[in-house]
């Protein structure tokens, strides 16, 4: 399960000219190990998986699959796309942060029961006296 889609990709962090000649199912790609990278710091804090999350997760996610793939094809993190590379950094920071419980990212919702005694019952033996 990906926290983003290719829409969300160009919506929250690159054009799409950016990604040109790089197909949907690479992007697809990309955007499922994103999200395994944010299931990876979400796990210390959320029961996964997540049901329900905001613009704040899926621009995460978007920025880290955007650099996986320009990495990928090739651009100079040192040079004219440096800002690039410290989205991506800024992504994994914000991620251990949500671990640690230093930012709560908006609109998630997990996996946990919506009732503390959900799905449990009790069962005794009928009386004896």
């Amino acid at each position: 399960m990906a926290y983003a889609t290719s829409a969300d990709l160009y919506r929250l962090a690159l054009r799409q000219a950016a990604l040109g000649g790089i197909s949907s199912a690479d992007q697809s790609a990309a955007l499922e190990a994103a999200s395994q990278v944010a299931d990876s710091y979400l796990q210390a804090r959320y029961k996964l998986p997540l049901v329900g999350w905001g613009d704040d997760l899926r621009r995460a996610v978007a920025i880290i699959a955007a650099y996986d793939l320009l990495a990928g094809r090739g651009f100079a993190p040192e040079g004219a796309d440096e800002h690039v590379r410290l989205r991506y950094e800024d992504a994994l920071r914000w991620l251990r942060d949500v671990s640690l419980g230093v930012v709560t990212p908006v609109g998630v919702v997990d996996a946990s029961p919506t009732t503390p005694n959900e799905g449990l019952h009790a069962v005794s033996d009928p009386r004896r006296w």
